[in-house]
């Protein structure tokens, strides 16, 4: 049975139409409002999933419009994905849960809903506790494919540039666990020789090394933006404009021997690969990452290289704080041999694995695709509880 995506004009731009229409263009999305519907083949209606209250005080998917178009579509046998692919985690607010109890008091069958997050624990469909609500999610991996989507628009292969310093390690938003990276270097007194930002802080003055922030002249209750030459634009604001999410310098990396990333996870079960990996395989650029359990060991098991057969790697395999150490370790081992034959092979083998069209139409095919075409044998009739 083959499958058709659709959109409302309410809720047209998702992240999963967006990446799945520019890896494949024999899927086109239809306009629910416009075209008619074959109901010989699986329907999904795709829409974003909204956590916070727009402008003032209304969002697209409360709309009487839409659970309208909910009701209408339930009708006709239709599956609901609601995109929420930018985020890992399954965690109740209040909007999403007020969402779901306005389904529950028109009757839409939540089994029929899927929460599409970026979660690469838990590939494929699972049902998830939310709190009075048993939800359905499912995997898609969209920072895999937008971030390829967004760089191949501007990034142009560079000349060779000599790195004219060890680290690079970029921070928009500065929680404590992304700190303590930056505090780990300047403890070892590295950080002089990293290229850093610290776009907005996220810590308490009492968190905070005084020894550090003297140094940096950081004041937190008037915080300035630590910034990198020719950024797109300056100052804290920087971190909640999303349309530069996927923005980068190039230069930063190539003139830096390792990338140090501080992903968005650290101590949490989800894996979160986000833009901030997939930009140093897209740069193919020797890395580490500070990030959950397990978090290289899935980049391999996608069939990327990482830089265990040159470095020790076991802080992959760690939880807690001690693992900050472990990481900055491997940073500087990566720093003494990131020009090595092994390591650029292990850079370039992962470029070019990315760079492969038919290769990113496989990991959507298997992680998302496969799943909703298998769909009707996978789902159990658990609704509320």
């Amino acid at each position: 049975m083959g499958i058709d995506f659709w959109y409302t004009n309410i809720s047209p731009n998702t992240r999963i139409r967006e990446s799945i229409e520019k890896i494949d263009c024999a899927i086109l999305f239809k306009n629910i409002d416009t075209n008619p519907i074959d109901q010989t083949k699986l329907n999904f209606l795709v829409f974003k999933w909204e956590t916070k209250w727009s402008f003032p005080n209304s969002t697209h998917t409360h709309s009487i419009e839409f659970i309208e178009l909910l009701i209408r579509l339930q009708t006709e046998n239709f599956y609901f994905i609601s995109d929420f692919s930018g985020e890992s985690h399954s965690k109740p607010d209040e909007l999403s849960l007020y969402f779901l109890n306005k389904l529950k008091l028109n009757n839409i069958n939540i089994n029929r809903l899927f929460v599409a997050n970026n979660n690469s624990n838990n590939v494929g469909i699972h049902k998830v506790k939310y709190e009075n609500f048993i939800l359905n999610t499912i995997f898609f991996p969209n920072f895999f494919l937008s971030t390829y989507n967004h760089l191949i628009n501007y990034v142009v292969k560079h000349n060779h540039i000599t790195p004219d310093k060890k680290f690079l390690c970029l921070n928009r938003r500065m929680y404590y666990h992304k700190y303590k990276i930056i505090e780990e270097l300047f403890d070892r007194e590295l950080l002089n020789d990293t290229r850093f930002s610290w776009v907005d802080n996220k810590n308490k003055k009492n968190l905070l090394n005084k020894k550090l922030t003297d140094q940096l002249g950081i004041d937190v209750d008037n915080f300035k933006a630590i910034q990198l030459e020719d950024d797109v634009m300056y100052g804290s604001e920087l971190s909640k404009r999303e349309e530069y999410l996927f923005t980068v310098n190039p230069n930063w990396y190539y003139k830096s021997k390792v990338n140090i990333i501080t992903e968005t996870n650290f101590s949490q079960s989800e894996i979160h690969i986000t833009e901030k990996t997939w930009k140093a395989i897209y740069l193919g650029v020797p890395f580490v990452v500070s990030a959950s359990k397990g978090h290289l060991k899935t980049l391999r098991d996608m069939g990327f290289k990482t830089f265990n057969s040159v470095i020790n790697e076991d802080y992959d395999e760690m939880d807690g704080d001690h693992k900050i150490k472990h990481i900055i370790n491997s940073a500087v081992e990566l720093s003494n041999v990131y020009d090595t034959m092994e390591v650029l092979d292990i850079c370039k083998f992962n470029q070019d694995l990315y760079f492969n069209d038919e290769y990113r139409k496989d990991i959507l095919n298997k992680t998302f695709l496969n799943y909703l075409y298998n769909i009707e044998s996978q789902l159990q009739p658990t609704n509320l509880i």
